[in-house]
């Protein structure tokens, strides 16, 4: 990709994403991931309207008059993105590859997280660490994860999301928010998976592409494997039993993802995410 192509996909991505930002996942954020705790803000002279409960007796003696402490939200919150990053992402049937779909989506991500004072960081994977950017806030570090997520070239093609879990599990030590954007054209990874639940807050988002549930009716096409360059000629019984399978996987994961207490977001490129991922925000905010 040329430099001036590359900087005006990311200027492209960040207008838009900003957008959507600040009209409409910014507060949705907020009240979807909430901070881990409370910490200490001030003591102040008790008011009318106060809850007895605040006051702090043992100060309220020595100063000879009822105060109250008062707490704040531990707002600060680490915000990991695992993004797969095998060569079956550079795929796309229509005018947006899976890789670039992720690309936004992510960034709309970021952006809210920024916004709200959290730090954010990114592990790019194939079937090893490619890219890990430790988390940090800004503005500039989002767009050097918008960069790379559209411009980064793997070393490897193939695609091994258990190993990318495995890894986030080893160096990711402090409780994060976990994205993990994925194709799910990968080895079984079910047991990291839970794994990663039980130690961090983890959303998986599915990006798929029309094609790959249902693909074209006719007599026979060839198929060619990104990752392993495996040239397959399926008949039309072998196409409508490839979407088939397709589509039980896809249950699989969502029905591992429900026992694991994880969320999981199909998300298409031929339709606009946003409905989807504000629809994720609406149901953790019903929870909570």
């Amino acid at each position: 990709m040329l430099a001036s192509e590359l900087m005006e996909k990311v200027r492209r991505i960040e207008i838009r994403s900003r957008r959507i930002v600040q009209n409409r996942t910014a507060g949705a954020w907020h009240a979807s991931f909430k901070g881990r705790g409370i910490e200490f803000a001030e003591i102040r002279e008790y008011q009318e309207g106060d809850e007895m409960r605040s006051i702090d007796w043992n100060v309220s003696a020595r100063l000879g008059s009822p105060f109250i402490k008062l707490f704040t939200e531990e707002r600060e919150q680490n915000v990991f993105f695992l993004v797969d990053r095998s060569a079956s992402g550079q795929f796309g049937s229509g005018a947006t590859t899976k890789a670039e779909y992720t690309a936004e989506i992510a960034a709309v991500l970021a952006f809210s997280a920024t916004l709200n004072k959290d730090k954010v960081g990114l592990l790019l994977y194939s079937d090893k660490e490619e890219l890990q950017l430790d988390p940090a806030r800004g503005h500039r570090h989002v767009l050097r994860m918008i960069r790379e997520l559209l411009a980064f070239e793997p070393e490897s093609p193939r695609t091994d999301l258990a190993g990318g879990i495995e890894h986030l599990l080893k160096t990711t030590l402090k409780r994060s928010i976990v994205f993990i954007l994925s194709d799910l054209i990968t080895p079984a990874f079910d047991k990291p998976l839970r794994a990663l639940s039980r130690k961090h807050e983890v959303i998986l988002l599915h990006i798929s592409d029309p094609i790959e549930r249902e693909l074209p009716n006719i007599p026979a096409l060839s198929i060619s494997d990104l990752e392993t360059g495996k040239v397959t000629r399926l008949s039309r019984k072998d196409a409508k039993a490839l979407a088939a399978r397709t589509s039980q996987a896809a249950e699989e994961v969502a029905s591992t993802c429900r026992r694991a207490g994880i969320d999981y977001v199909p998300l298409d490129t031929a339709t606009d995410y946003l409905p989807a991922i504000i629809a994720l925000f609406q149901r953790r905010i019903s929870r909570r």
